[in-house]
């Protein structure tokens, strides 16, 4: 097991002038506008590339090779990757071998409030019948990817994430908290293991997106105040932003149970979705854009000290209170 407790740092800054260190390259400045540096069809041929690399079901070789070109690509931008290894046997007996990849950028130290961006990248097994998982494990993985990428060009901001891919979102039987979300219930667990004082501020999980038939939107079960301030930022890039007509048992749930506010975001309509038909021909570059401009803009919006913010907001006066808890 690994854990993927980062020191705590508050500047983002890299190690100029540390003894022992070589030099590095002054941070640039907080780029204004991050969320426009999103590149939709950069992160739709991500998409493809994933689906052209097999059926992604937890234990194959198929995920395997995608955890690889995952790591790759982030390696790429500029981040720094742990793999997390753990085994947990399914509902059926059968243990199986999964690993979480965790990521931050490499040039500059962890920064306070530490925000969690999470996409699952396996697809589901039915048996005889293939569901590609373009937008439930491929999209929303690329729009993460993307998401990396960009926040490589304003390293300030990115010392504020964590980025992570999980790994057995699926169940093998029928989705319960014992069967499916393996990835995000182990590195919740870790979590709770390894942190003493510095608690994320947010995690944020990314589910089916990237469909172009329908909007935009958020689990019900999410935390109150990250709604609100998703709705916020929403509707400053003037996009919808809908609620699920229902509670939804996604990667969003163990980071809840570990009070850490979470926020599932998806696409509640899909109607396709577990299926065949979840396949490339639902993917949508405006639907990418549309979600990796969103978390963008809340990011920026939750860490640029350069911008009026009030003196307390939903999330820092529960970071506040979660760290006193643990002390």
């Amino acid at each position: 097991m690994v854990s993927c407790k980062p020191a705590a740092q508050t500047s983002g800054e890299g190690s100029q002038g540390q003894p022992g260190s070589s030099p590095t390259a002054p941070l640039p400045p907080r780029r204004e506008t991050i969320w426009k540096d999103f590149d939709s069809e950069h992160s739709l041929q991500t998409a493809q590339t994933i689906l052209g690399l097999g059926n992604r079901i937890a234990g194959s070789d198929a995920l395997n090779t995608v955890r690889a070109y995952i790591k790759k690509e982030l390696v790429n931008s500029g981040w720094e990757v742990i793999e997390q290894h753990f085994s947990e046997p399914t509902a059926g007996g059968q243990e199986i071998q999964f690993c979480n990849l965790v990521a931050h950028l490499a040039r500059v130290s962890p920064a306070e409030p530490r925000f969690l961006l999470a996409a699952h990248f396996d697809a589901p097994n039915l048996g005889i019948i293939v569901d590609p998982g373009a937008t439930d494990g491929a999209a929303n993985t690329a729009v993460l990817l993307e998401i990396g990428r960009t926040l490589s060009l304003d390293p300030r901001l990115a010392a504020h994430v964590e980025l992570v891919f999980l790994d057995g979102h699926m169940p093998f039987h029928e989705l319960s908290l014992n069967d499916g979300l393996f990835g995000s219930r182990f590195f919740a667990q870790m979590l709770q293991i390894g942190q003493k004082t510095e608690v994320p501020a947010a995690a944020v999980v990314l589910e089916n997106l990237g469909g172009g038939d329908s909007g935009l939107g958020f689990a019900p079960n999410s935390d109150p105040g990250l709604i609100d301030h998703f709705r916020a930022a929403a509707q400053s890039l003037k996009l919808g932003l809908q609620a699920g007509n229902r509670p939804f048992l996604l990667d969003h749930v163990p980071f809840s149970n570990a009070s850490i506010p979470s926020i599932a975001l998806l696409e509640p309509d899909a109607l396709y979705l577990n299926s065949a038909d979840d396949n490339a021909s639902r993917l949508s570059r405006d639907a990418f854009a549309q979600a990796g401009q969103l978390v963008l803009h809340f990011l920026d919006e939750q860490t640029n000290p350069s911008k009026p913010t009030p003196e307390k907001t939903a999330l820092s006066g529960k970071g506040e209170r979660r760290t006193g808890q643990t002390n």
